[in-house]
């Protein structure tokens, strides 16, 4: 579940079928993830609900049941995209939630750099450091005024001297120090130049299968 924690993956809990629809409604959440057992507003009543709703209804639901008749039963009525039965084996529900979300198992790896990135913003040249990478995004750090939705066109060499030049959509903006004049974006990868997405993709994968051959190791060494 550690793809998770990615710097552009919010998580938010609710206690009831009503606040999971007020936060949709204001946040238009990616995925809700429900059971038929939440107080307040029945199952199908909600979900009846968001499907109806036109700037709803592209959510993704995924119901956890129990066994019993009655709650298969019901999942049957309710539009959802997928059902699991409860207890649901871990590596079972992360990866209909990968499925759900569109995020590749692989792909969820992240690997941290520090490496410069040469960047255009409504066609003007931009500068900032990239801190983590992935095949679909990479979060920089810059004190250029950016803000979601804005586009940008980055340019950088990986460690290995791969050349990558790709275009996304700045995904998310924050500050981890208040007193500095640095901010934080996720970047989401929208379209890569010939050549380079297999270039990240394999840097990505070489450095994720080095990390584990270094966590085996640490863990023969506490053993």
């Amino acid at each position: 579940m550690s793809f998770l924690h990615r710097s552009d993956i919010a998580l938010h809990s609710a206690a009831t079928n009503e606040e999971i629809l007020m936060f949709h409604l204001e946040s238009k959440a990616h995925l809700i993830a429900t059971h038929p057992a939440l107080p307040g507003m029945t199952c199908d009543s909600f979900c009846d609900i968001i499907r109806k709703s036109d700037s709803m209804k592209k959510v993704s639901i995924l119901l956890l049941c129990d066994g019993s008749p009655q709650q298969r039963e019901l999942a049957r009525r309710c539009n959802v995209n997928a059902v699991l039965t409860r207890p649901v084996e871990t590596r079972l529900f992360a990866g209909k939630v990968q499925e759900l979300l569109d995020i590749p198992p692989r792909q969820a790896y992240r690997v941290v750099l520090n490496i410069a990135v040469e960047g255009m913003h409504n066609n003007r040249p931009i500068m900032c450091n990239s801190e983590n990478i992935s095949t679909t995004g990479m979060l920089i750090r810059t004190r250029e005024h950016l803000a979601e939705g804005n586009r940008v066109d980055c340019s950088f060499y990986l460690p290995n001297g791969s050349r990558v030049s790709v275009t996304g959509d700045i995904a998310r903006v924050f500050k981890t120090d208040q007193a500095s004049d640095a901010i934080h974006c996720g970047i989401r990868f929208r379209m890569f130049t010939p050549g380079t997405e297999s270039a990240l993709a394999a840097y990505v994968n070489h450095e994720m299968q080095r990390q584990h051959l270094t966590d085996q190791h640490a863990s023969a060494q506490i053993a």
